[in-house]
C-alpha cells in the first residue's frame, strides 16, 4: 500500500486539481456531496488508514496490484494503491474469492482467499481481477446503499463475458435464490415460472437501461464507462430516459467540471481543460 500523495496545499490553491487527484485513485465524490463534507471524510480515512490496518496478515503482492490497478485504470479511470488489500480466507469464507469489508462506515478493506498464495485460480478467478473487483466496490463506498448496479460495475472487470452479463444478479442473494427455486419448482407448477422469468425481465431493463445512459454520456462527449461509475441509480435513470442530471447539466458544478476535465473524449468537449 502507498502513501496517499494528496496535499493539503493543492486542496486550499486549486481545489478542482486536488479533487481530480482524489478521483485518480478512487477516492470518489458522492452525488449530493459538498467538497467540505469530501473533504471531511477524506481525511478520517486518511487517519484511518494509519491506526487501524489489519496486522498479521500477508499483504497482496505488489504484481497483483499493478495487475489489479491496470484493470480498473483501463476501465473506470482510477487506480487505488492505498486500499488495504490482504489474503485471508476467515474473511472471504471458502466459496469465496475476494470481499470488500467497510469497517465504521468509510473504510473499506480487501480480502483475497489464502487459495491464491498457492494457486493462480480460485474458482474460476484470478487474483488481480478479484483485487480489481473489490477496489471498484471500494471506490463506490460512498454512493447509496442498494444500488441495482451493486454488481454491475465491479463484475465488468472480468474477463469471462458471462460473468460481465451476468453478474450482477449476484447484488443480493435474494435474487438468484428465486430464479433458481423458481425454476426449480416450475416442473411441478409451469406457473411458478414467472418468478424467473421476473428475474430476468429486470435484469434485462437494468441493461437496457445502463447503455441507453452510456450513449447518452457518450453523446455529450465523455467516456461512458467512467463516468457511469460515478453516478447514482437516479442519475442513469434520468440518463437513460432522456434527461441530464445536474452534474451534467450545470457547468458550475466540481462534479460536471471534474468529468470534463478527466474524461472528455476529446479536447473540443464542453468544459474540456476547464480548472476554475
Amino acid at each position: 500500500m502507498k502513501q496517499i500523495d494528496l496535499p493539503d496545499e493543492l486542496r486550499m490553491a486549486d481545489p478542482l486539481a486536488w479533487l481530480c487527484r482524489a478521483d485518480e485513485l478512487g477516492l470518489l465524490i458522492a452525488p449530493g456531496e459538498s467538497f467540505e463534507a469530501f473533504s471531511v471524510r477524506l481525511d478520517k480515512l486518511f487517519r484511518a488508514l494509519s491506526e487501524n490496518l489489519p496486522a498479521g496478515l500477508p499483504e497482496v503482492s505488489g504484481s497483483v496490484r499493478e495487475k489489479a490497478e491496470e484493470r480498473t485504470a483501463a476501465l473506470y479511470g482510477f487506480r487505488a494503491d492505498w486500499l488495504p488489500a490482504c489474503y485471508s480466507t476467515a474473511e472471504t469464507g471458502h466459496f469465496s474469492a475476494g470481499v470488500s469489508v467497510i469497517r465504521e462506515d468509510f473504510l473499506p478493506l480487501a480480502y483475497l482467499s489464502d487459495a491464491f498464495l498457492k494457486k493462480t485460480k480460485h474458482h474460476g478467478y484470478t487474483a488481480e481481477e478479484t483485487l480489481a473487483h473489490e477496489s471498484v466496490h471500494a471506490a463506490r463506498i460512498a454512493f447509496p446503499d442498494r444500488s441495482d448496479y451493486d454488481e454491475y460495475f465491479p463484475c465488468q472487470v472480468h474477463t469471462s463475458r458471462f460473468r460481465r452479463l451476468a453478474g450482477n444478479l449476484f447484488r443480493r442473494w435474494q435474487i438468484p435464490a428465486v430464479f433458481w427455486i423458481g425454476l426449480t419448482v416450475a416442473s411441478l407448477n409451469p406457473v411458478l415460472l414467472v418468478f424467473p422469468l421476473l428475474v430476468l425481465l429486470t435484469e434485462f431493463r437494468l441493461i437496457r437501461q445502463i447503455r441507453a445512459a452510456g450513449e447518452k454520456i457518450r453523446s455529450l462527449g465523455l467516456r461512458p464507462e467512467p463516468v457511469l461509475l460515478r453516478l447514482a441509480d437516479s442519475e442513469i435513470r434520468a440518463l437513460a430516459a432522456g434527461k441530464l442530471p445536474l452534474c451534467l447539466s450545470d457547468e458550475g458544478s466540481l462534479r460536471y467540471r471534474l468529468f470534463f476535465r478527466r474524461f472528455a473524449l476529446n479536447e473540443s468537449s464542453p468544459a474540456a481543460g476547464s480548472a476554475d
